[in-house]
């Protein structure tokens, strides 16, 4: 049985719009949001799915103990540098990462969107800008847990090859920004993912 982890599951259906099949998987739900992730157990129970409010840069998951993670347009509202190095911490050799991400021109709409209100259009430039800091550098600004910013190809390749994942694939769909890639090897895992935290 695959393991896979629903990086920023929500109310649990983010495997649907992100295009990754889950039947006979154990899927392990991750949110900060405790509403969203009730809902996402009620819906969701029948099928032995666990669920932890946790954050995706600090996962209560043990080494090694994940085949695929899909992370449906969460990661860029994270320190995804960080994030990163976690996710393949708990994948095994082989394992997977299929994300949709923010690419600055939906930053820079949803800027338009809130101009010309003061507070919002600027943290909208915050990202934006840390938007450019990560193309450059595959690296994020981040003040306190807020490190939200936009991703580009050449970003997401510094980072995830920093962070040590091989095979990457960037694909735009639309306004969609899709990414994949592998931890290296050929390993599988024995076990379903053990919570090590409670979260």
């Amino acid at each position: 049985m695959e393991r896979i982890l629903d990086l920023g599951c929500g109310a649990g259906d983010s495997w649907s719009r992100i295009g990754v099949e889950v039947d006979g998987c154990h899927v392990t739900g991750l949110d900060i949001a405790r509403e969203s992730l009730h809902a996402a157990h009620v819906k969701y129970k029948d099928r032995g799915w666990s669920y932890v409010c946790a954050r995706g840069e600090d996962l209560p998951l043990q080494s090694g103990s994940l085949d695929g993670v899909l992370c449906n347009v969460a990661l860029p509202y994270m320190h995804i540098p960080q994030a990163l190095f976690e996710l393949h911490r708990v994948l095994v050799a082989g394992g997977w990462l299929k994300a949709t991400l923010h690419p600055p021109d939906f930053t820079w709409s949803e800027f338009r969107k809130s101009f010309p209100r003061l507070k919002p259009s600027l943290f909208r430039v915050f990202v934006l800008l840390n938007g450019v800091v990560f193309h450059l550098s595959g690296r994020v600004i981040s003040f306190g847990k807020v490190a939200e910013s936009c991703q580009t190809t050449a970003g997401m390749r510094i980072a995830l090859q920093r962070a040590g994942f091989t095979d990457l694939n960037f694909r735009r769909e639309g306004k969609r920004f899709f990414v994949e890639a592998r931890r290296p090897g050929t390993e599988v895992a024995a076990e379903p993912p053990v919570l090590a935290r409670a979260g």
